[in-house]
């Protein structure tokens, strides 16, 4: 078995969905119903000046955390999770931070990352 088959906690996903507003305009947004996966989360580093921006920006009145998502080998067929989905994580709803980060050393190291962000 190898570290990347390895999961630590449960989350729900939200995958991006297109749908169609009043205006027929079409947009993207989380799903309404998502479904359950298994995940590694750990943090992530942040620079100090990713921290000392937060800081400044609402004076300590709100704080980002960030967090490393991986998925177990496999999941959603190696497709990745578009910008506007969302997982649920203990209780609490992340969003994708930017884009999966896609390692392809080789075939049985490849693998997506995500950052995920509370709001």
């Amino acid at each position: 078995m190898s570290l990347l088959d390895k999961a630590n906690e449960s989350v729900v996903v939200y995958p991006e969905e297109v749908v169609t507003d009043a205006d027929g305009n079409t947009k993207t947004r989380p799903a309404k119903v998502g479904f359950p996966a298994r995940a590694m989360v750990r943090s992530a580093a942040q620079s100090g000046t990713s921290a000392r921006r937060t800081e400044q920006d609402n004076e300590g009145y709100e704080s980002e955390q960030l967090y490393r998502v991986r998925f177990l080998r496999g999941f959603n067929n190696g497709v990745p999770l578009g910008a506007q989905s969302q997982i649920e994580w203990n209780g609490q709803r992340w969003a994708l931070f930017g884009d999966a980060v896609r390692f392809n050393g080789s075939r049985r190291t490849a693998h997506l990352n995500y950052l995920i962000r509370r709001f």
